[in-house]
């Protein structure tokens, strides 16, 4: 029984006349009939008799017919679903992000952008450091990750791509004495106590703080270390120390914190999208295809 053989078939017992079957199928009435009686000679029973009213279903097709239906919708709905995850219009995205990633434009706008255009596919957003995301992204456990530079040794044996370098900030108290200036640099903050992201975490951010300050010519002296961005900015209101945040973070209203820019030209913190140069996800490709 062959998916041609089911189409003529239904074909007529939908037309109820070989003629206007075949126009439907756009063959000539040959073929059409050829078909039929390969699949009544596979079957060893008739499926049609013909007469003056024209084309009449015998039990056999009657019986046939609405199993010859369901088939038919099955291989459609089977071939549609193939194109579609061929095309990259369903199927699933696994994608990590920094905890300070949705407080950037980058972020919200790509997955907007992104559910837009492809409403179907199934994004599974997980929520974890740097260089965790890279740890998953060489594991294959996440396709796609938002991270922000980090000294991880394995980095360089991914596909990365920089969306954005976004200024960083100094978080003082509004009643610290340097809240009163708009602008610092990372020199003047030499004596001051330090809200940190933790060592343990992994965080992207962490390292460049430290070695913004190294460049500065100091260490920076560590009263807490933090796992989350808001944490640390919520720290640095409660009076504990300054720190550094994305500039992204000012979004965030917090009470009694004054954002200072800072001077040092290399006060910045890029954001990568990263993501394994072997992946042939069509999904990830039409994710990436929206970065430019």
């Amino acid at each position: 029984m062959e998916i041609r053989q089911l189409q003529a078939f239904v074909a007529i017992a939908d037309e109820g006349h070989f003629g206007r079957a075949a126009a439907r199928l756009h063959l000539s009435q040959p073929p059409l009939s050829q078909r039929i009686q390969a699949l009544e000679a596979g079957l060893g029973v008739a499926l049609l008799l013909r007469g003056r009213a024209g084309v009449q279903l015998t039990a056999a097709g009657a019986a046939l017919l609405p199993q010859a239906r369901a088939l038919l919708e099955q291989l459609q709905r089977a071939t549609e679903l193939a194109r579609r995850a061929g095309s990259g219009a369903s199927g699933s995205l696994a994608l990590g992000f920094a905890g300070s990633m949705p407080f950037t434009e980058a972020m919200p706008r790509l997955l907007r952008d992104f559910r837009r255009r492809w409403p179907e596919v199934e994004l599974q957003l997980r929520e974890q450091p740097s260089q965790v995301q890279i740890d998953a992204l060489l594991a294959r456990r996440i396709d796609v990750g938002f991270i922000r530079t980090t000294p991880h040794e394995a980095l360089a044996e991914l596909a990365t791509r920089v969306l954005l370098r976004e200024p960083l900030r100094v978080a003082l108290h509004t009643e610290h004495p340097l809240a009163r200036r708009r602008r610092l640099h990372l020199r003047e903050l030499r004596e001051q106590p330090f809200v940190l992201y933790s060592a343990a975490l992994g965080s992207g951010l962490r390292e460049r703080t430290l070695a913004l300050c190294l460049q500065a010519g100091f260490t920076p002296r560590v009263v807490q270390e933090v796992h989350e961005m808001p944490t640390l900015v919520g720290l640095v209101g409660a009076g504990l120390g300054i720190g550094l945040v994305a500039a992204s973070m000012q979004r965030a209203s917090v009470p009694d914190v004054h954002y200072a820019a800072l001077a040092d030209a290399d006060a910045h913190s890029d954001i990568l999208l990263a993501w394994r140069r072997d992946n042939a996800s069509p999904v990830l490709a039409n994710f990436l295809a929206l970065t430019g």
